[in-house]
Order: C-alpha cells, then structure tokens, then sequence
C-alpha cells in the first residue's frame, strides 16, 4: 500500500518511510498530550521551570494553527489534499537533507578518530606537550633577550669608564710630568760630549764652549737628583684598586686635612685628592720616611702598574717615581 502511495505522489521509498515515521510519533504524541489535558493536575503547584512547560505544553492541542483552519475551511477536493501533501515533501526533503548533514559529520569524526588512533601519541596529550615546549622557548628566548641587553649596558658603561680613564692619564702626563728635569739631563749630557771637530772653528764654536762649562756644577747635582727627590715628597697617582697593596705594605694614605701640625711625626703618604670620578688617587709619598721592605713592595707595586699601561689609570709619573724608589732603596 505504501509502495502505491509512492508511485502515486511520485516520491522516493525513502522519503515515504520518513513520512510515515513521522506521522506515527506525530500520532503518538498527540495522543498522549489528549490524554494529559483530559485528566489535569490543577492542585498542586508547579515545582520549578521544567515542570511547568511539561504541565502547560500539552495544551497546544487546542491551538490550531490559521493556516491549516483557513485550508481546512476554504480548500475543496483535490485542493485541499494538495496543500497538505506539499507542505509534507517540503518538511520531508528538509528532514533527508539534515540526515545527510548528520551522516556525513558522523562519517568525518570516525575518520578523525581513525587517524589520531594511529598516532604514537593521543592528539590532547602532544598539544598540550607542544604548548608547554613553545611557552619554555618563549621565555628562554625572552631571558636570553634580557640578558644580551644587560651585557650591552655593561660593555658600554665598561668603555666608558676606560675612555674616561685614558683621558684622566693622558692630561695628568701632561700637567704632572716633570718637563725641565728631562731636558737638563739630556743636555749635560750633549754638552760633556767631547767634539774633535770645534777645534777647527777657533773663537765661534769657544763661546758655547765656556757658555756650557758655566753649567759644569750641574754635574755633581745631576748624581746628587735622585736623593734629593727621594728625601721630599714625591707625587704618585695611584687607582683606587691598589690600596689594598699600600695597606698591606704598611703605607696608609692621610688626607691633608688630618695632617698633625709642624713638628710632630709625619705619614709617609699623604692624600691629596682624587680625579676621573674617584678611581684615581694623587697621593704625596715620603720615602725618606719608608723602611726597605717598604721601599721595595712600593717600586714592586708602581712597577706593575707601569707595565699595564694607560689603562691602570697611572701616568708617567708613577714610572719616575718606581725610578727614585729604586734609586734611594739602592
């Protein structure tokens, strides 16, 4: 019988089945939403929301919708049972593409699932191992980032420093270095050379002859320069890094605004000041008042710093002074 229906309304077996699915549980549902509305609880109260749309909904059976009472009122005959038939291939067509939809959804997750079984490791378990992985790279990535950053500003703050150093010493070799005692030296020692050839000359190469034998006392005060110097106060600029050595040699530098009065015991090192934002030290150093150990730790301690070069923050005063350090231990 169905099959004749089929064949008559010239639709698909399936979407006769559908139909007539539907209209079962259509039936089924309306008979018991009759049987609810005929037999009502109307004492006791409605317990929560659920309850009452399950009390109240039975009720659309006395709702009939206006386009059905119009068809049912005003189509005749044939009319009549074409409106109802097309309205039901419409639902059914409707119905058959949602279960394809839900065919193929169900279709796509089983071949998903298939392919994630197939892995050596579940799906949740390797994203959640990847995001861990990914937020220690971005951290590391950010440390290293930090880190290269503090150790720019410390280069620079470094290079700085040594610029500032270099300039310090550079302009204390100038205004410290002792210029007329070099050339004194030198010329004593240009003039006692004995030339051959002035002789031939007579009166015009005697003049600077007499002219240098006027400055032949200079000879013995150049053997006598270094005692001299070694007796008074000779200016040293230290950096701060070898104070340590000083104390340790037994050499404590005083400021000269705690310096005891004329008379009494004197330091053998006197703190005059400072330059290049503190890391040089003027210092004024007694030898005369310096035992020998003393003496010797003191030309050690000015030698090396000597050999370092510019960079230990010591001018060419230091490498003079290691000289007569030398000169008076001797």
């Amino acid at each position: 019988m169905s099959t004749e229906k089929c064949l008559n309304s010239k639709c698909s077996f399936e979407e006769m089945q559908c139909k007539e699915r539907g209209a079962t549980r259509l039936r089924q549902r309306l008979g018991l939403d009759q049987s609810y509305i005929s037999r009502p609880d109307v004492d006791s109260p409605f317990v929560d929301e659920l309850d009452a749309v399950n009390r109240l909904l039975p009720y659309h059976v006395f709702q009939q919708p206006k386009a059905d009472t119009q068809a049912i009122v005003s189509a005749k005959g044939k009319g009549k049972a074409w409106s109802f038939s097309s309205m039901d291939n419409e639902i059914t067509r409707f119905a058959l593409e949602c279960e394809r939809r839900r065919q193929a959804v169900q279709e796509r997750w089983r071949k998903l699932k298939i392919r994630s079984g197939k892995r050596s490791a579940p799906d949740d378990q390797s994203y959640y191992l990847a995001q861990v992985i990914l937020d220690t790279d971005r951290s590391e990535n950010a440390w290293l980032t930090s880190e290269l950053r503090n150790a720019r500003a410390e280069a620079e703050r470094l290079e700085r420093e040594r610029r500032a150093t270099d300039n310090v010493s550079r302009m204390s070799q100038f205004s410290a270095t002792p210029q007329g005692v070099v050339p004194s030296v030198q010329s004593h020692y240009y003039r006692t050379y004995p030339y051959s050839y002035t002789q031939a000359y007579g009166n015009h190469s005697q003049a600077p002859t007499v002219s240098t034998f006027s400055v032949s006392p200079a000879a013995p005060a150049s053997t006598t320069y270094a005692p001299y110097q070694s007796n008074g106060a000779i200016p040293v600029q230290l950096p701060v890094a070898s104070l340590p050595a000083l104390h340790a040699l037994g050499i404590i530098p005083v400021p000269a605004a705690s310096l005891p009065p004329e008379g009494q015991p004197q330091p053998p090192a006197v703190l005059r000041g400072s330059t290049a934002n503190g890391t040089i030290l003027s210092l004024e150093i007694n030898v005369s008042l310096l035992q020998n150990t003393q003496m010797s730790g003191l030309a050690m301690v000015l030698n090396s710093l000597v050999n370092r070069g510019p960079s230990s923050g010591v001018g060419a005063i230091s490498g003079g002074v290691a000289d007569n350090v030398d000169s008076s231990k001797s």
